[in-house]
């Protein structure tokens, strides 16, 4: 089970920081209880890691091992942009209410936490790889993440995606519904800086794939060599 060393806090608590505990005391984000810290160890101990017995390409995790370079049934038929994926957790329980709290709630200060989580992924999979740079999906949430993340693993963000037509919300479509919506949602903003690099691409959430599917396709088509991606959970 992964090792999380939250963030430090400062040793002397002001008064007034002490009356405001009382007042209103620090809760635990994903159970609500009371907690010093915004994930409380109970809430933490649950969290499962992903194991090493995945799909080498999408990083699916896998019932038994499976023979052809331990591909999933679904990576065998698909023909994607990325050269690969790997994720912290799938998506359920603790892992799925706290993207929920930071991304729908705006429960910001959970960033921390969470790039802790991708910093171990990345870590764990990518650390030998030559990467020049890190995307995301243009989001505010996202964003602030990959921010953070940059500092961690000292590979610059550069941002050079943009959104260009607004999308219905994917949570309601289904596989091929997803993949419509979101085709042709993003645009490279300078082709010159994808030509021949390394590209991180960072999101909260794989469920299809469509949309970290699609920041790749046009990352390579814009000239990008080697795409990889990280994401915090995954669906199954």
């Amino acid at each position: 089970m992964i090792l999380i060393q939250k963030i430090p806090k400062k040793a002397n608590k002001s008064f007034l920081n002490i009356f405001k505990d009382i007042i209103a005391p620090p809760l635990c984000a994903v159970c609500g209880k009371i907690d010093a810290e915004l994930l409380c160890n109970h809430c933490l101990s649950r969290i499962k890691e992903i194991k090493d017995n995945i799909c080498s390409y999408c990083g699916r995790p896998l019932s038994r091992s499976i023979i052809d370079s331990k591909r999933c049934n679904f990576c065998k038929k698909e023909d994607f942009s990325f050269y690969k994926h790997r994720s912290f957790a799938v998506y359920s329980g603790e892992i799925k209410k706290i993207i929920k709290k930071y991304k729908y709630n705006k429960i910001y200060a959970l960033k921390e936490i969470i790039t802790i989580f991708l910093k171990h992924t990345y870590t764990k999979n990518y650390r030998y790889e030559k990467i020049d740079y890190m995307e995301t999906v243009p989001g505010e949430h996202m964003e602030i993440l990959c921010e953070l993340l940059s500092r961690l693993i000292k590979i610059p963000f550069i941002g050079n995606i943009m959104r260009v037509r607004k999308i219905a919300k994917q949570q309601n479509l289904d596989f091929t519904q997803r993949r419509n919506n979101i085709k042709g949602a993003f645009k490279i903003k300078n082709c010159l800086l994808c030509s021949g690099k390394n590209i991180l691409v960072v999101d909260d959430v794989w469920t299809t794939g469509s949309t970290i599917k699609e920041v790749a396709d046009v990352l390579k088509k814009a000239g990008a060599d080697k795409i990889y991606l990280l994401t915090l959970a995954r669906g199954i």
